[in-house]
């Protein structure tokens, strides 16, 4: 017995000396620091290994600054106690935005791995208009044209539900459709036109059943049910972040979010009040509630703290600045028989407002209002964040418009009303 416990004491001992520890050398030697890609582009990593046995395998990646790996190779087979190793990786997808990213390599000899890391500025591609999608309402079906860069159009898809909103991820590529009484949400890839996910319409009422549909962030859209709910989803999957509820008799329309905050409109089911209802943008916590007498068309950002709100009162448009958190705020612009229906936002808080009887571009920095349009009902409007030419929706019609002059530069026509008018880049203005 004793010998045998010695025995079985080398052995173990033997093994324990024999076990590999210690994971190889890894040094990048090129790019060097301070290396920069332009998407879509590719970048060639060179990397020094070693072992005091063997290095079985080299593995490279380019992380986001999430760390989310954005290009990957193979794992590059060594099979020696030394050597270089060299792989060009692709970063074609142009969804992705300027910041610090980083190269990793990974080394394995099999039992251990070690990763070095070295930081690759990259800059985001142009950014470039693929196309604008037009969402209408024809005959009980929906209706989606594809405008392209050049000026073509020709019919994109075609879905047999009603609709009442509709938005556009292009981070994401989804266009996502909002039905009306009986139709469900619909999320349609925005190069292919083929459904990607639903979420059906449980309407017990005979109305409006999903009262609104916004886009919340670059990847998230929040849909709106007139039984009170509210729940945020991926705009590529459908996948649920959170379900909220308004407020007890009300039901939530329209949303952004704001510093932080996450802003629902709230009208009353029955009769005509309005609130403005505050929930955190992550978890939809209710925080507050605000005052509001006006049925929303858009909001704009003015900081962290102050928002813009356009809308209608009696028959009026009108400008509203608020302060979120504290409440409180002042009138700057009330537009007689000019309700707003929509709004275009640019660079330098400039705003372009479909009415009633129009288009009109407001100007905050010094409380101006031009007229661009007079006339005729302008549905809609998107801005092409490239050109800063304007898209309009007026009866029969789609127009490009000049923003400055409001001449028209080119017009498609259209069957039935406008829903949205969506541009559609290769990646998030």
């Amino acid at each position: 017995m004793k010998l045998a416990a010695v025995l079985l004491l080398l052995v173990v001992t033997g093994c324990r000396k024999d076990e590999d520890r210690e994971g190889p050398s890894v040094t990048i030697l090129a790019p060097g620091a301070g290396a920069q890609l332009q998407i879509p582009g590719e970048v060639t990593v060179r990397a020094a290994v070693s072992d005091d046995r063997q290095v079985a395998t080299v593995r490279f990646a380019v992380l986001d600054p999430q760390g989310i790996p954005v290009a990957t190779s193979p794992a590059v087979s060594v099979g020696a106690a030394i050597g270089e190793v060299e792989r060009t990786l692709a970063l074609s997808d142009e969804a992705l935005r300027s910041g610090t990213y980083a190269i990793m390599v990974t080394a394995s000899d099999g039992a251990n791995e070690t990763r070095a890391f070295r930081n690759l500025v990259v800059v985001e591609a142009p950014l470039r208009l693929r196309a604008v999608h037009v969402v209408s309402a024809v005959g009980g079906q929906t209706a989606v044209l594809r405008i392209d860069s050049t000026g073509a159009a020709a019919p994109f898809a075609t879905l047999d539900q009603d609709v009442r909103h509709a938005v556009l991820s292009s981070r994401s590529r989804a266009l996502v459709i909002a039905g009306d009484v009986s139709g469900p949400v619909t999320a349609l890839d925005a190069d292919l036109g083929t459904v990607r996910w639903q979420l059906p319409n449980t309407n017990a009422f005979g109305s409006t059943f999903f009262t609104g549909l916004d886009r919340i962030d670059d990847d998230r859209v929040l849909v709106a049910r007139a039984d009170g709910l509210l729940s945020a989803h991926a705009a590529f999957s459908g996948s649920g972040f959170f379900t909220a509820s308004a407020l007890d008799g009300r039901y939530p329309r329209r949303h952004a979010v704001v510093g932080g905050l996450l802003l629902s409109e709230q009208p009353l089911v029955a009769g005509s009040g309005r609130r403005l209802v505050l929930y955190t943008p992550y978890t939809g916590e209710l925080l507050a509630e605000r005052p509001l007498d006006l049925v929303l068309a858009g909001f704009a950002a003015l900081d962290d703290d102050r928002v813009l709100l356009f809308g209608e009162r009696n028959g009026d448009g009108v400008v509203q600045e608020l302060n979120v958190g504290l409440g409180g705020g002042w009138e700057p612009q009330a537009l007689s028989g000019q309700p707003i229906r929509a709004v275009a936002s640019a660079p330098g808080q400039v705003h372009m407002l479909a009415t009633a009887t129009g288009l009109l571009r407001y100007t905050y920095a010094g409380n101006t209002v031009a007229t661009l349009i007079a006339g005729q009902a302008v549905e809609t409007v998107a801005r092409d964040a490239v050109s800063g030419a304007l898209y309009i929706a007026v009866a029969g019609q789609v127009q490009r418009v000049d923003a400055g002059s409001g001449a028209v530069l080119q017009s498609w026509p259209l069957t039935g009303p406008a829903v949205a008018l969506l541009p559609f880049y290769n990646r998030e203005p």
